[in-house]
């Protein structure tokens, strides 16, 4: 029994150590991904900003280099999934958990995969909606994997709330931010703080409201073009996901100063590079650079997250990768 214990343990610190190689072959797919697409949507290109937009963006050549990067990276990512379930498969009863979350990664491989195919050219907002929450799901998942099992006795409900809020809130500020730039409506409200430059903090007057035409700017099967709507709801999302992730960040307490230093830097971070990419008319290494910025935070949340969900005084002492 005991010898069996012990392999399931080195099992399970190699998948550890290959689920951490995953969230770093993560992040360069979707670094890759996200220069791949803001380029395709003009961000770069020789006059700029006259070929921004959906009528214009189809001349803007890819990067050879760019894509076999991305298509080199993709895979491993996958091999990163295979190799954890075929670890987990050698002990399922010990590696359970190892091996449901490899399930899951697999099952997000297969559907990015099949994605892919219709991504190069593709207009429509779903795709590029797809293709980044995907990865940050598979990243996610990579971290849950790489910090191990949560030990000792739950945390209150309350600080489980905070943390699994502000993963509900940062998912969606993700995914505004995608729909803003796959709609080509980051040029949509050019001035900051306000949406233009006559100190308008809507992107419509008031008696013009009509709740259903700007819903379906939302609608990510349609091209719809430029929606300052869609703009300023990823600006004000910026301001509830900086709320949820200091509460997450007092949440941590002193108890893991490293990981509130890195949540708080990175969010200052983001929040710096969004008004420095309207500013300067969305430079492209800006909006590459948010881009990861978005997804570090991502996975210093999931970090939090697992930090918070059992209490600290029970942890027992544990190997770190």
């Amino acid at each position: 029994m005991q010898d069996i214990d012990d392999k399931a343990g080195r099992l399970r610190q190699g998948i550890r150590w290959i689920a951490l190689l995953g969230v770093i072959v993560v992040l360069l797919v979707t670094s890759t991904s996200a220069f791949m697409r803001v380029r395709a949507a003009g961000l770069g290109c020789a006059n700029w900003p006259a070929c921004y937009g959906p009528d214009h963006a189809i001349t803007v050549e890819p990067v050879p280099a760019a894509r076999l990067l991305h298509r080199v990276s993709a895979t491993l990512a996958g091999a990163c999934a295979a190799a954890i379930a075929v670890l987990a498969l050698a002990r399922p009863r010990q590696l359970r958990r190892e091996l449901l979350i490899a399930v899951l990664l697999l099952s997000v491989t297969v559907f990015l995969a099949a994605l892919g195919r219709s991504t190069p050219g593709a207009k429509l907002p779903a795709i590029a909606l797809g293709n980044v929450l995907g990865g940050m799901l598979m990243a996610a998942l990579f971290a849950w994997v790489a910090l191990g099992p949560r030990r000792g006795a739950p945390t209150s409900m309350g600080t489980r709330l905070i943390s699994g809020s502000a993963l509900f809130v940062l998912f969606v500020q993700i995914a505004l931010g995608v729909l803003t730039s796959a709609s080509y409506s980051s040029l949509a409200c050019p001035a900051f703080p306000t949406c233009t430059s006559t100190a308008t903090w809507l992107p419509f007057h008031l008696q013009d409201f009509d709740p259903w035409r700007h819903l379906q700017d939302f609608d990510p099967w349609r091209v719809a073009g430029a929606s300052p709507a869609v703009h300023i709801a990823h600006r004000y999302g910026s301001l509830a996901a900086a709320l949820a992730v200091f509460l997450v960040a007092w949440r941590l307490g002193a108890a893991y100063p490293a990981l509130r230093l890195f949540l708080i830097a990175v969010l200052l971070a983001q929040l710096a590079l969004g008004a420095f990419l309207i500013l300067g008319n969305l430079p492209l290494p800006l909006a590459v650079a948010h881009n990861l910025g978005a997804a570090l935070l991502w996975l210093a949340a999931v970090t939090a997250h697992h930090r918070l969900g059992r209490a600290l005084q029970n942890e027992p002492a544990e190997k770190k990768i």
